[in-house]
């Protein structure tokens, strides 16, 4: 606005002034695409960025890009850029999954999706998957170390030039090279991440700011799921001993819980389960990890938490197939879209060189335990590890509206991370939905909200207490359980 002032200003005075010179100008050549689940014409391009980013010299990737045009043609000039999770995942492949949301804004905003530096089809640092891995390896939460040599010796990249500050950078030369000026940002757990460290870095570009399940850079990837997903275990049981016919139904599930980990970490047991990528019958050995890991993963989903109580006391009874068909359906969702090299990358520069002996010894005797955690402190002793800013860790300070949610029973990025994030964000307003797990924005009433928020440009007025009205699923129950 004030550019536009001045701008008039000098015009009367010179009459030498031309505005429209001043509007951002498309340089990017976008054909059109269609992607995967999108009804929507879209348009697809690739930006070039070079690899290493300080050195301007060596190799050059291609930023993957696809935009959903507004349909109408005279539209909001601030489009929405979404970002995904991980860190690895791709937001191209993620459109039909979040286009919902964005159903109503789209009609006078563009929606962009990059995929970042090292995901989806920017230079993926994918790491090539073994076809004679065994099932088992679907059940465990485990990273062997001859995995991660093998991967970064197939890696055709430098994988210490995919960091989160520098990907920031790529993104803010694809909005420059788009034509706009202002954006406004929507992502949703590791996506948080990026965004702050976006608005850290060019903040003056930001209109407003949807964080869903806050990932700061400060929570110490994987050690913080230690903690995280003990306490959203612990509701689930408080949960469930607070619905009378779920108490009736499993009258100790802690007590269950327990016994069945000291009797797996004595003896594993094997059990037959359909491979699905064979539809073949095989055996799978339960043991201790593959039991947590199996606690662990449905609880990102509040439906899919909701079959638990039911898949403990099935497994207690000999039959582990609720319990491990649980866990495919979100091994499967997860493998998919998510590039394990960068999220090595991410991992081993930005999160794991935070983690102390204090803590280590603290998850010690935590329920999950430091299994996971040892994991990642060997592979990123292999993994190359890049260069962090030092202002990295500090807080991000801003004045940018920005809505964030969270939910109550999330096992990764619960409310406690977001409430240190908008100690620094004064314009923000955090809404927490109780009985949610790992993502809020496409539940109950969050689309409205940030429908709204998006439009007005501002979290004043907003009302999250329709967020608090969202029921936990009900517990799943034998047949022929009174209902």
């Amino acid at each position: 606005m004030k550019r536009l002032l001045y701008c008039a200003a000098a015009c009367l005075a010179l009459a030498a002034c031309n505005p429209a010179a001043e509007a951002p100008r498309r340089t990017l050549a976008l054909v059109p695409c269609r992607l995967a689940g999108v009804e929507s014409q879209a348009q697809c391009g690739t930006y070039e960025v070079w690899e290493n980013r300080a050195a301007k010299k060596g190799r050059r990737i291609g930023i993957n890009v696809a935009v959903v045009p507004a349909r109408i043609r005279n539209h909001d000039p601030d489009p929405i850029f979404v970002f995904a999770g991980g860190p690895g995942q791709g937001a191209v492949a993620l459109a039909a999954e979040v286009m919902p949301l964005f159903s109503r804004l789209n009609d006078s905003r563009d929606l962009v999706f990059i995929d970042q530096r090292g995901t989806g089809n920017s230079h993926p640092l994918d790491c090539s998957e073994d076809e004679d891995q065994p099932l088992q390896s679907l059940f465990e939460d485990a990273l062997p170390e001859d995995l991660v040599r093998k991967c970064l010796a197939t890696l055709d990249a430098d994988p210490r030039q995919y960091l989160t500050s520098i990907a920031v950078e790529d993104i803010d030369d694809v909005r420059r090279a788009l034509g706009y000026d202002q954006v406004n940002l929507w992502g949703g757990s590791y996506g948080t991440r990026v965004e702050l460290e976006y608005l850290r870095r060019h903040g003056e570009h930001v209109r407003a700011m949807v964080l869903d399940g806050v990932a700061p850079a400060t929570m110490k990837l994987p050690l913080s799921f230690v903690a995280d997903g003990e306490a959203a275990l612990g509701k689930l049981v408080r949960d469930c001993a607070a619905q009378p016919l779920c108490r009736l139904t499993y009258p100790d599930l802690e007590g269950t819980i327990e016994s069945m980990r000291a009797r797996l970490a004595r003896r594993p047991i094997r059990a037959a389960i359909e491979d699905p990528r064979t539809g073949e019958r095989d055996t799978v050995e339960v043991n201790e990890n593959v039991f947590l890991s199996g606690l662990f993963r449905p609880l990102y989903v509040a439906e899919l938490a909701s079959l638990l109580p039911y898949g403990i006391a099935s497994a207690a009874n000999g039959d582990f197939n609720p319990l491990l068909a649980q866990n495919l359906e979100f091994a499967d969702d997860v493998s998919e879209n998510l590039s394990l090299g960068m999220h090595l990358a991410v991992v081993c520069s930005e999160d794991i060189p935070l983690i102390t002996a204090k803590d280590l010894e603290a998850a010690q005797g935590a329920f999950f335990g430091r299994a996971l955690v040892d994991d990642f402190v060997r592979a990123c002793r292999l993994w190359p590890r890049g260069h962090v800013p030092d202002d990295y860790y500090t807080p991000v300070r801003s004045n940018v509206p920005a809505l964030v949610l969270s939910g109550g029973i999330d096992p990764a990025t619960p409310p406690r991370h977001a409430r240190e994030v908008v100690k620094t964000l004064p314009n923000a307003r955090h809404f927490i939905a109780p009985h949610l797990g790992h993502g809020v924005s496409l539940h109950g009433c969050a689309p409205r909200l940030i429908e709204r928020f998006i439009r007005e440009g501002t979290a004043k007025g907003l009302d999250g207490k329709c967020l608090e009205r969202i029921p936990r699923p009900l517990y799943v129950l034998p047949l022929g359980s009174d209902s």
